[in-house]
């Protein structure tokens, strides 16, 4: 008998899964390396200084983050984008609200990094659980359960207690690659970091754990090079299984907004159907 069943693999994305991709730098992908030989001995310590003045300056930026947000995901057999609003506290505070076309909710996530609650108005669901029996529910790697995914999304130099291991050059000469250890670090044993050091920006980030896969290459885009604390408007994710992509687009961006734990818990009407995630 035929069945009539439309395969899995047509099946579009859920806005929760898409929202979880954003929140994991969804699984391992393979990169070629895009470094090419050491810089010369002399330039280290100017690079090395010029990393570290980076660091500080991106530290003393603000923590909160508000924007509005489309995610757009690009993969075998499927092709989709929603958006909605952003709203994110360093380093793992976040709330993301999608809407539909009249600007109405219909689905919204909040998460401190460890637990999570969500709300699906279409459905009138209510959930409540852990971010890690998320991850094991999808299958996505442990490591990439971190504390730095805030800093990874938005484009910020969060490396304390890691050490420079190498510098190389680009081979596109679009800069320097730091290669930084991440001793005692349980998702990452590796960031390799491209900088533009006449502009003294974050181009991109390259992720390994510790079996030495590459988790994910995050490129950024969009800051201004003459505005020194300019946000990125575009955060682009790759390296990931079969060649899918996530891309990250932000506007109208304000980083003058303060946020407190209690804007990342959800008001939820008390007929909505509660489903623990534990």
């Amino acid at each position: 008998m035929k069945s009539n069943k439309t395969p899995r693999a047509q099946a579009s994305p859920s806005p929760f899964r898409l929202v979880l991709i954003l929140l994991t730098l969804f699984l391992h992908g393979c990169a070629s390396k895009p470094w090419t030989s050491l810089v010369a001995e002399g330039e280290t310590t100017l690079i090395t200084q010029a990393f570290n003045e980076m660091q500080q300056r991106d530290a003393s930026y603000s923590c909160c983050l508000d924007a509005k947000t489309t995610l757009s995901w690009d993969g075998p057999g499927e092709d989709r984008s929603i958006a909605g609003f952003l709203q994110l506290m360093l380093p793992t505070s976040l709330k993301f609200v999608v809407l539909n076309p009249l600007g109405q909710p219909l689905y919204a996530l909040v998460s401190d990094g460890q637990e999570f609650q969500s709300v699906n108005t279409t459905m009138k669901q209510h959930m409540i659980g852990k971010i890690s029996s998320l991850a094991a529910r999808y299958q996505i790697p442990e490591s990439l359960l971190s504390e730095n995914w805030g800093y990874w999304l938005t484009g910020r130099l969060q490396e304390k207690g890691a050490m420079i291991e190498a510098i190389r050059r680009d081979g596109s000469g679009r800069g320097v690659w730091i290669t930084m250890q991440s001793p005692g670090d349980t998702a990452l044993a590796k960031t390799h970091l491209l900088i533009r050091l006449e502009t003294r920006q974050l181009l991109a980030r390259v992720l390994v754990d510790h079996q030495g896969d590459t988790i994910a290459t995050i490129s950024y885009e969009g800051r201004s090079e003459h505005e020194n604390c300019s946000p990125v408007s575009r955060t682009t994710i790759t390296d990931l299984p079969y060649r899918s992509k996530l891309t990250i687009d932000f506007a109208d961006v304000l980083t003058d907004r303060t946020f407190t734990a209690a804007n990342f818990r959800l008001k939820v009407p008390a007929n909505y159907d509660v489903q623990m995630d534990r």
